[in-house]
């Protein structure tokens, strides 16, 4: 499997989401503002409220913006390239029979269908991620065993 692939899978969805964001961050602005959002009287949140959407629109956008510069600056090691870590392509067999993860700076939860079958993004801040970073192969991560590290 290609990592650049997984990784290029990550930025069409990151660039969809953070397309989305930045919209919705744009109209719930403009409505905090509009003169039909002015309190009527002193119990009428509506502006604050939707003022409040804004900003978290705003900083969700902020974090997209963010990940996808970590995903286009992220250099790839090409075969095994010893422990787990950011770039890391994992494939573990657990509970849940075989798993492949990829270690990616952020994003993580993401699901991926590729042609060898479903990768999972995980950051190094995720319970499974942080037993995986630094592990090589063979090693047991949590109730996993690292079967392979692309």
């Amino acid at each position: 499997m290609h990592k650049r692939h997984i990784v290029e899978q990550i930025v069409s969805i990151v660039e969809k989401e953070l397309k989305a964001a930045k919209q919705a961050a744009l109209e719930s602005a403009e409505e905090a503002t509009d003169e039909e959002s002015r309190a009527e009287n002193k119990y009428d949140t509506h502006a604050l409220e939707t003022s409040y959407v804004a900003s978290a629109q705003a900083h969700y956008a902020k974090d997209l913006t963010q990940a996808l510069q970590a995903y286009r600056n992220l250099s790839l090691a090409d075969g095994a390239s010893g422990p787990v870590a950011i770039g890391s392509l994992v494939t573990t067999l657990g509970p849940n029979g075989r798993e492949q993860f990829f270690m990616g700076p952020a994003r993580g939860g993401l699901e991926l269908d590729t042609e060898q079958g479903p990768v999972t993004v995980l950051t190094p801040k995720s319970p499974l991620g942080s037993q995986l970073v630094g592990k090589t192969l063979g090693m047991n991560a949590g109730p996993r065993k690292i079967l392979r590290i692309e």
